[in-house]
């Protein structure tokens, strides 16, 4: 059966709605094409808060680590929330580079649903889409939950540490900082160090959600339209009403779809 009237673009949502609303706040959904002067500068001083953000967890630690750790353990331990703030920086400088790629892949996707019209072809796209857009949430939940928990949850769980040589009282913060640059024990400090920490975690997990996410959508694109490939293979010699009127017609749309699915 072939559709005359199809919302394409209702469609298209199930695939990329999730990603657009994680990637649009932090600046790297692709932009279009025709964006204006105010808008490009808006998307660049939102790409430069982002990782000075990211760049505010990674460097006062690191030279916590270099400086002040002398302990193996301890410097083992932080050795790994630094490594994942300097691989978010590698991520996210990579989604901004790749815009182009990731706006070919979107226009893909939307092509794609625009030229699906036959019944089975848009149930089959529908279901791997959903099963993407599952995926993409599983991410997003894992992700910030451990946020949640590592940020805040655990912080609030030790409580605070009374220092009793210097007689005041202050709450770790995740990401140690080096007294060279500032000493975070005092207040307010520490409390505008712990918020600022929370964001820039949290928009850390962002970074890696969408590297996922991305992943998972554009995968579970190209399962579907295999899915339909294989479809048309069986309606090679029999035909179908939206499928060539002859078989050398039916096979030339199989091979492009084909070298499609590969691109």
């Amino acid at each position: 059966m072939v559709s005359t009237v199809h919302d394409y673009k209702k469609d298209m949502q199930l695939s990329i709605q999730l990603n657009r609303w994680i990637m649009k706040p932090i600046g790297v959904w692709p932009r279009s094409i025709e964006i204006s002067w105010a808008e490009r500068s808006v998307y660049m001083l939102v790409n430069v808060i982002c990782i000075s953000l990211i760049s505010f967890l990674l460097i006062p630690c690191a030279m916590y680590i270099t400086l002040e750790v002398e302990d193996t353990y301890d410097m083992l331990r932080l050795s790994g929330p630094v490594s994942f703030c300097f691989m978010a920086i590698i991520k996210y400088s990579s989604l901004i580079c790749h815009e182009d790629d990731i706006r070919r892949g979107i226009e893909h996707i939307e092509k794609d649903w625009m030229n699906t019209r036959h019944y089975g072809d848009r149930n089959i796209m529908i279901r791997n889409a959903k099963f993407g857009r599952c995926l993409v949430a599983i991410c997003a939940f894992f992700m910030y939950g451990g946020a949640v928990f590592y940020y805040l949850a655990m912080p609030f769980s030790h409580g605070k540490i009374t220092e009793l040589d210097s007689n005041f009282t202050y709450r770790p913060l995740v990401y140690p900082v080096a007294k060279v640059l500032i000493d975070a024990r005092y207040s307010p400090i520490s409390e505008i160090f712990f918020w600022l920490q929370c964001v820039s975690g949290f928009l850390t997990h962002s970074v890696t959600t969408i590297a996922c996410s991305l992943a998972a959508v554009f995968v579970m694109h190209a399962c579907g339209r295999m899915k339909v490939l294989t479809k048309w293979i069986e309606h090679l010699v029999d035909g179908r009403e939206d499928f060539g009127s002859d078989v050398d017609e039916r096979l030339a749309m199989i091979v492009q779809q084909h070298v499609r699915v590969l691109r």
